[in-house]
């Protein structure tokens, strides 16, 4: 079984959303559906991004060489 960083990067992304919508619905703070949005952009975004730098430009790939 290989190890993929992108993989363990992606689902931290997610569980750190998760427990914000658990504190948020719990009552712990109130989040706005409009900030709701940017931190959704943000995660999404913060998953590209260690995608990118974690796997590279991954342009020799799609050329098959």
């Amino acid at each position: 079984m290989r190890f993929d960083p992108v993989s363990l990067a992606s689902g931290v992304v997610i569980a750190a959303l998760g427990a914000l919508l658990l504190i948020d619905s719990a009552g712990g703070f109130h989040i706005s559906l409009g900030w709701m949005a940017v931190v959704l952009t943000g995660a999404v975004g913060l998953i590209f991004l260690l995608s990118g730098l974690i796997r590279g430009n991954g342009g020799g790939d799609l050329e098959g060489d």
